[in-house]
């Protein structure tokens, strides 16, 4: 990819123009705030950890909802980076985050030392989210430690049951520390994180396209109960259950 533009907004309560068309694939990729847009057959309203793309000649229509912090990002795209068109969401909000925060420092630097360093960050971006489509499709997490392999497979696999991760341990061998300490080195995460991160990414999933109560959904996702699964998404999403809902409805 070739990074062309990156602009950083901040508070913005109106677009300038209620819609545009670009020669390049675009970018807005949501901080705070919450905007609606249409490009093509897709709708909807981002808000922060979504990315909205839009592909070069499409109009690109868009209404702020709340006053928006963003990224603007233009690039060139080849095989390796293209994106599906609309809305994109991203579950590592504390890589994403920390992907953001450099692109502000960067903002206003225009060296040539800046811009690499940009293109990388924004290629990461999609990086995240071609990962997480992978796990998403089940095509699962990478390592070359074999019993750790194993061991995201087992998580997996009972994600949705009351899971112990004692028994897990105890299955392949090892001592809970063991686990965790052996995990953490192979995927960078430890066996509660990955495990919170598949549940919540199918709570995600049900929320926006499912009209299920919430202890509905948290029977599913392997919850106890409904007000447990608000606590844990709204400490991990930065908004509760019924927020997410309504902002990802079309």
């Amino acid at each position: 990819m070739e990074l062309l533009d990156h602009i950083y907004w901040r508070q913005k309560r109106e677009f300038a123009l209620p819609w545009d068309r670009y020669v390049a694939w675009v970018v807005f990729a949501v901080e705070e705030g919450v905007f609606r847009f249409e490009i093509g057959g897709h709708s909807g309203e981002a808000g922060f950890a979504d990315l909205v793309v839009c592909p070069p000649g499409v109009p690109f229509v868009r209404e702020t909802v709340t006053p928006l912090t963003f990224h603007y990002i233009q690039f060139t795209a080849d095989a390796g980076c293209r994106l599906p068109p609309g809305l994109l969401h991203l579950n590592d909000t504390k890589r994403l985050s920390s992907t953001y925060a450099y692109l502000r420092q960067l903002a206003e630097d225009s060296s040539p030392e800046s811009l690499g360093w940009k293109t990388h960050l924004v290629a990461d971006l999609w990086q995240l989210y071609h990962m997480e489509s992978r796990e998403a499709a089940g095509v699962g997490k990478f390592t070359e430690d074999a019993l750790m392999a194993d061991a995201a497979a087992a998580i997996t696999a009972q994600a949705w049951e009351p899971l112990s991760l004692l028994d897990t341990a105890r299955s392949l061998g090892l001592s809970p520390v063991q686990l965790t300490r052996r995990f953490r080195e192979a995927f960078g995460e430890t066996p509660s994180s990955y495990l919170k991160s598949i549940r919540l990414s199918k709570a995600r999933t049900l929320l926006k396209d499912s009209e299920l109560t919430l202890a509905q959904i948290a029977e599913r996702c392997g919850y106890e109960n409904g007000f447990y699964l608000s606590r844990v998404f709204t400490n991990a999403s930065g908004m509760s259950p019924a927020e997410y809902r309504k902002r990802h409805r079309v």
